[in-house]
């Protein structure tokens, strides 16, 4: 579970490398009407840097407003949003997760560009990188066909903005949040539980036997410090890649269903209502009507 900063005896890579860090997209562009003013309640992480105009942001009851020549780095925590009409941004929009869901930075803050100049030297061209082999691209960058080659790069760069990014948090005073050092018997679940294809059944007590422990001793791991057993752990990831699915892709439904290791629509459908409390094709109505506006906007450009 979250903890404050550890001595640097107590992690080693291998506990940070159960992290999940994921870019879902980075441009440098005017703010369009349908992104100006709206409430935001997924957990990403954002950055935008205020090459013009302003915003506020309000999420908790409190209030941050950042200026021209301002970054605004936020937190994953519900938020709304209020830009300036005239507003232009950088914005870096990306996840940095424990295991156990818990964001590694928790507190929005808003610092001067001029103060911290290497946000901008590595968030520049990694926009132009994006802009350059997935043009048009500004929210569903993961779901984009890409090379090998690509994707590598597009990992250089945003492991180069997670340097930056984590220098200007800590020199604000934020500390990362960290989890207590993980039992290597739950990272090698972990690493199989990540790789897990969809379309393969899920055999606990056999993965609990290769790895040396009883089926009851590795769920009472995993809750110690995941905070959820490794069934759970599965299926949270399995949702997350239903909503992206469902949110960006062209695929069908009974496709996506299929694709997640269901045997049937109905049975897909029947789950992902429970999970959510709307059927996929509700949810994907749903995601598209909220699109259409960003998408005029960009067709007129």
């Amino acid at each position: 579970m979250p903890t404050g900063r550890p001595d640097a005896a107590e992690f080693t890579i291998r506990d940070y490398s159960s992290l999940n860090a994921r870019l879902l997209w980075c441009y440098e562009d005017v703010v369009v009407a349908d992104n100006r003013r709206k409430f935001e309640k997924d957990r990403h992480i954002h950055a935008w840097c205020l090459l013009r105009g302003a915003v506020t942001v309000v999420s908790g009851g409190r209030k941050w407003v950042a200026q021209s020549g301002e970054w605004m780095l936020g937190s994953p925590q519900p938020y709304r949003q209020d830009f300036t009409d005239d507003a232009r941004i950088i914005s870096v929009n990306f996840k940095v997760e424990w295991p156990s869901g818990d964001s590694l930075i928790n507190d929005p803050v808003v610092v001067r560009d001029a103060d911290f100049p290497m946000l901008a030297r590595v968030a520049r061209p990694m926009a132009a990188f994006i802009r350059r082999h997935f043009p048009g691209v500004k929210n569903d960058l993961w779901l984009c066909p890409s090379t090998l080659r690509s994707y590598f790069e597009i990992q250089g760069h945003f492991s180069r903005w997670l340097v930056a990014y984590l220098q200007v948090i800590e020199a604000a005073g934020v500390t990362p949040t960290r989890i207590a050092g993980l039992d290597a018997r739950v990272v090698e679940m972990l690493r199989y539980l990540d790789r897990h294809a969809w379309s393969a059944q899920y055999h606990e007590a056999g993965i609990s036997e290769t790895i040396g422990v009883s089926v009851r001793h590795l769920d009472r791991l995993f809750v110690q410090q995941i905070g959820r057993t490794p069934r759970e752990y599965l299926q949270k990831r399995r949702f997350e890649s239903a909503v992206i699915f469902l949110s960006e892709s062209t695929k069908s439904i009974k496709r996506i269903g299929y694709d997640l290791g269901f045997s049937s629509p109905g049975h897909f459908t029947h789950w992902f209502q429970q999970k959510s409390g709307q059927s996929p094709s509700a949810f994907r109505s749903s995601r598209k009507m909220k699109a259409i506006p960003r998408l005029l906007a960009r067709k007129a450009k």
